[in-house]
């Protein structure tokens, strides 16, 4: 068994830096620009396993836990907690998509470090052989870039998983969650959890895979924070921690003509509600100046309901 490497520490959400939402393109570019940074995949897989493992760690106490893994990357991630688990004592049962000598790269590598069986990802045998007595699963099936509908063994898996609503772990996404529109393709296990790796995803905050990944995670997993400068990022999730330096705060010699005027086209008397509330919420998001423009019956509706507004 290789040794494992150095243990990152998990990055902050509240600086400006990390509310980049990566695509699944630069997702995989930012994994090239660690390998080119000296970073090799399996460091990353290592650590990305043992993320998952201690954020599972962090939030359950021991367990019968079942680790399900998918033919690729997703799936080697998922061979690494299984061992990380099973060597803190909790007890792990494993299933994989396909055979173990079809498995590539450091996948591979994962699958060979792991000392116990290996079931078969099939639906008939899974209940006895895998999730029979299972608190947890750990969904490591497919990732973020699963660009086809789930069928087969791994659909009926998923949507046996959301039939029996045991608690479960994703591994990056949902399996069947789409990385960059957070579309469902065919079938989705809701997730208690997602840990993702480096920076989240749109598909974690757009919906559907907004409600099916649980609480997200972000995991440093080794990555450089100097790959963002090359994966020209132009999407953010919106904090303040993305526009508090440019947001026009009051100054001491400020008066209300400097802080911008708004105006409000208002409906009749029959129709004010919108408008006056429009013009409420103008004054209370910082504009010096509010007026609403309405026809001549409706102002004492208006003025009646409106102090700070002209």
């Amino acid at each position: 068994m290789g040794k494992s490497p150095a243990r990152p520490k998990d990055r902050s959400n509240d600086d400006s830096a990390s509310l980049a939402l990566l695509t699944v393109a630069q997702s995989y570019a930012a994994d090239k620009a660690a390998a080119d940074s000296g970073v090799d995949v399996e460091t990353l897989m290592e650590n990305a396993g043992g993320a998952v493992a201690r954020a599972i760690v962090e939030r359950w106490s021991p367990r019968p836990v079942a680790v399900l893994c998918g033919p690729g990357n997703n799936g080697g991630d998922g061979f690494v907690v299984a061992r990380v688990l099973g060597a803190a004592g909790w007890p792990v049962t494993l299933a994989l998509d396909g055979p173990t000598g079809k498995l590539k790269g450091a996948a591979a590598l994962m699958a060979a470090r792991w000392e116990g069986p290996v079931a078969a990802l099939d639906v008939a045998a899974l209940d006895a052989a895998v999730l029979d007595g299972a608190e947890l699963v750990v969904d490591a099936l497919f990732g973020a870039g699963l660009s086809r509908p789930l069928e087969g063994a791994p659909r009926a898996v998923i949507e046996a998983l959301a039939a029996r609503r045991l608690p479960c772990v994703a591994v990056d996404v949902p399996s069947g969650v789409h990385g960059d529109s957070g579309e469902a393709s065919g079938a989705a296990a809701p997730a208690v959890l997602t840990v993702t790796f480096f920076r989240r995803k749109p598909g974690h905050l757009l919906l559907p895979g907004r409600a099916l990944c649980g609480e997200v995670v972000v995991a440093d997993i080794g990555i450089p924070d100097a790959a963002l400068d090359r994966l020209d990022v132009n999407l953010h999730a919106n904090a303040p921690a993305l526009w508090r330096a440019r947001y026009p705060w009051p100054r001491l010699d400020g008066h209300k003509y400097s802080r911008g005027h708004a105006v409000v086209v208002g409906g009749g008397a029959a129709a004010t509600g919108a408008a006056r509330l429009a013009a409420r919420a103008a004054l209370r998001v910082g504009a010096g100046l509010v007026t609403v423009a309405t026809s001549a019956e409706a102002l004492p509706i208006y003025a009646a309901a409106l102090t700070a507004v002209m």
